[in-house]
C-alpha cells in the first residue's frame, strides 16, 4: 500500500446503502430534508438502525438515551472517560467493520434527536482509539447539536502493541484505513437515519489522535472540511526511535535526572525575558540560545551542576537524534520543559518505541532494545511501517485544493511530543505551498503541556471553514487555584511564525497587552 493515496481518496464515492431495515426509518415519517436543525419525532428510528449494512459492515446496536441518563465509562491509564450524563436525547449506534478478514474496527456514533447538519469525527491517544476517550467530546457535541462517530480504531486500549503481532492489516487499520471507514460509515448512518446528506464533517484529535488528524489531511483529504490536529504524534516511527535513544543517551549519564531543575532555573534565567516578561513563561523557545555548558561544574560535581558528559548528553537531547549522514530525525524537547522529561520518561517507555520495533517493526517478542542502533533500525522502521502509519507528509494540495481548513496547535511545554517537530512541519508547508495560511494555521501555546490547552479550537475551526474568517490571535486562558483563590491569565495565541510581544504597559496577565509580531 503506498502512502500517496490523496487520488484514490478524492475520487471514491460513497457506495450505495443495503437498507434491510431502513425502510422503517422513512415509513416512520416526518424527516423531510431542510437546512436548519431537525428532530427525529421518537425512539423508534433508533432501534431500526440494526442490521444497517454499511461499507466493510455492520449495525449490530443502536439505544436511545433520554437527557439525563448514564453512560459507564471506561477510564484508565491511557485517557478514558468516566461515567457521562447524558446531555441532550440522542441514539447511540455501535457498529463493526471488517474491511478485511482479520479486522474488526468498533466504531460509535452518536446521534442527536436535534441536528445542525453537521458531523464530528473524534481520534484517540497514543496507539489507541477514540472508544472510551471521546466520550465528553461526543456529548459536548451532541449537545450543540453535532452527530459525532469514533472508533477504537481495531484493537482494544492497550499499553503493549502487542495486538499488531502477525497482524499487518490491523497495523494498516490503526495507521489509516479506520478512520477513513469511519468518516464514510458515519455519513452512510447520518444520512439514512436523519434522511439528508451531512452538511460539514469536521476531526478533532491531538497526540495519537493528532497524528490520526493529520493522517485524513494528507491521504484522505476529502473526508473532511475542516480538522483540528493538536499536538500530532505525525512522525511516529521517528518519535518512537527517539524513546529509545533518549533512553540509551540517559543510561550513559545515570544522575542527570537529578539535575534538571537546575538545568530549568537557568534556562529560565537565560530566557524567560526574551518576550518582555519574566513571568515562568517562555514565549519562544527556539529564539531561545541557552547552552548547559553554563552549569558545567568547575570543582565537585553536584545536582546544581553538570560534567563534561552530561553537557554533551543535554546538547544531544535539545537538539533530537541524528543518522550518522547528518539527518536530523526529529527535534528534541524543547528548552524549558526539563522538569517534565520524568514523566515522559515513563510513558513513553511503557507503549512506546520499544513496543513499537518489538511487534511492528520486528514482529519478534523476543527482541529488545539492547541491541537498538539508530541507522540501522531506523531503515527497518522506515521500510516496514512508516509508509503506513506516519503523516507528516506536506503534500496535501488535494486538501487545500477542494477548500479543506488544517487548524494545528501544539503546547511549547509539551515533554511527550517534540513541539517544534509540528513547527518543522508546518514551515515545510510554508516552503510548499507560499499562500498556506488560507487553508492551514498554527498555534504555538507557551508554556502549555502535553495537549493542555486553554482554548476550545472547534469554533475556531467552524468559523473558518463556514464564515471565512481565518485566525489571526487566538486567547489562551489559564485559571489556577491557590489557597487564596483562583487567578486567570489571558494571552495571545498568534499564528505561526508570529509571536506574542508585551507592550509595555499594563497586566501581563492580560492579552489585551499584548500584540502579535514578527519574532526577532
Amino acid at each position: 500500500m503506498t502512502f500517496h493515496s490523496n487520488a484514490r481518496a478524492t475520487a471514491r464515492a460513497v457506495p450505495p446503502l443495503k437498507l434491510g431495515r431502513l425502510a422503517a426509518l422513512i415509513a416512520l415519517g416526518g424527516m423531510a430534508a431542510h437546512a436548519g436543525a431537525q428532530t427525529i419525532p421518537g425512539p423508534a428510528n433508533c432501534a431500526a438502525l440494526v442490521g444497517m449494512q454499511v461499507e466493510s459492515g455492520t449495525v449490530v446496536a443502536a439505544e436511545r438515551f433520554a437527557q439525563g441518563a448514564t453512560i459507564a465509562g471506561t477510564a484508565n491509564l491511557f485517557g478514558g472517560d468516566a461515567t457521562t450524563t447524558v446531555s441532550t436525547n440522542f441514539c447511540r449506534v455501535k457498529l463493526q467493520l471488517k474491511p478485511t478478514p482479520s479486522s474488526l474496527i468498533n466504531v460509535e456514533a452518536w446521534l442527536p434527536e436535534t441536528w445542525n447538519g453537521k458531523m464530528f469525527g473524534y481520534g484517540g491517544g497514543g496507539q489507541n482509539g477514540g472508544l472510551g476517550q471521546s466520550a465528553a467530546l461526543m456529548n459536548a457535541s451532541a449537545k450543540n447539536g453535532y452527530a459525532s462517530a469514533t472508533s477504537d480504531v481495531g484493537h482494544a486500549t492497550n499499553s503493549s502493541a502487542e495486538w499488531a503481532y502477525n497482524q499487518p492489516e490491523k497495523i494498516i487499520d490503526w495507521g489509516h484505513r479506520a478512520n477513513h471507514l469511519v468518516a464514510v460509515t458515519a455519513k452512510q448512518l447520518m444520512n439514512a437515519f436523519y434522511q439528508r446528506p451531512v452538511q460539514r464533517a469536521y476531526f478533532q484529535g491531538c497526540s495519537g489522535g493528532g497524528r490520526e488528524a493529520m493522517m485524513q489531511v494528507s491521504r484522505y483529504p476529502a473526508d473532511y472540511d475542516g480538522v483540528i490536529a493538536g499536538a500530532p504524534a505525525m512522525d511516529w516511527g521517528p518519535l518512537m526511535s527517539m524513546h529509545i535513544w533518549t533512553e540509551q543517551i540517559r543510561q550513559s549519564v545515570p544522575w542527570l535526572g537529578t539535575k534538571f531543575s537546575a538545568i530549568k532555573a537557568a534556562v529560565m534565567k537565560a530566557c524567560d525575558k526574551n518576550d518582555g516578561v519574566q513571568d515562568g513563561v517562555i514565549e519562544n523557545p527556539k529564539a531561545c540560545k541557552f547552552d548547559p555548558v553554563v552549569l558545567q561544574c568547575t570543582i565537585f560535581d553536584t545536582n546544581s551542576c553538570l560534567n563534561k558528559s552530561e553537557v554533551a548528553a543535554m546538547r544531544k537531547l535539545y537538539e533530537g537524534p541524528k543518522l550518522t549522514t547528518g539527518e536530523l530525525l526529529i527535534p528534541g524537547y524543547s528548552v524549558g520543559t526539563e522538569t517534565s522529561w520524568g514523566i515522559s520518561h515513563f510513558l513513553n517507555m511503557l507503549g512506546g518505541g520499544p513496543e513499537y520495533y518489538k511487534w511492528m517493526v520486528y514482529n519478534d517478542p523476543s527482541w529488545t532494545t539492547a541491541g537498538f542502533y539508530l541507522d540501522v533500525d531506523v531503515v527497518n522502521s522506515r521500510a516496514r511501517v512508516e509508509p503506513n502509519v506516519n503523516s507528516s507528509n506536506p503534500d496535501i494540495g488535494a486538501f487545500i485544493q477542494r477548500g479543506g481548513k488544517l487548524l494545528m496547535h501544539h503546547g511549547w511545554s509539551d515533554s511527550v511530543i517534540p513541539s517544534e517537530n509540528t513547527v518543522r512541519y508546518y514551515d515545510k508547508l510554508r516552503s510548499r505551498f507560499p499562500s498556506i495560511a488560507n487553508n492551514a494555521r498554527l498555534f504555538m501555546v507557551p508554556g502549555a503541556e502535553h495537549c493542555a490547552i486553554g482554548f476550545d479550537p472547534a469554533p475556531v475551526l467552524e468559523k473558518w471553514v463556514e464564515q471565512g474568517q481565518a485566525p489571526e490571535r487566538l486567547i489562551n486562558t489559564v485559571t489556577t487555584s491557590t489557597l487564596f483563590g483562583t487567578t486567570t491569565t489571558t494571552h495571545p495565541l498568534c499564528a505561526w511564525p508570529k509571536v506574542a510581544k508585551y507592550n509595555g504597559t499594563g497586566s501581563t496577565t492580560d492579552a489585551a497587552n499584548f500584540t502579535c509580531a514578527d519574532p526577532q
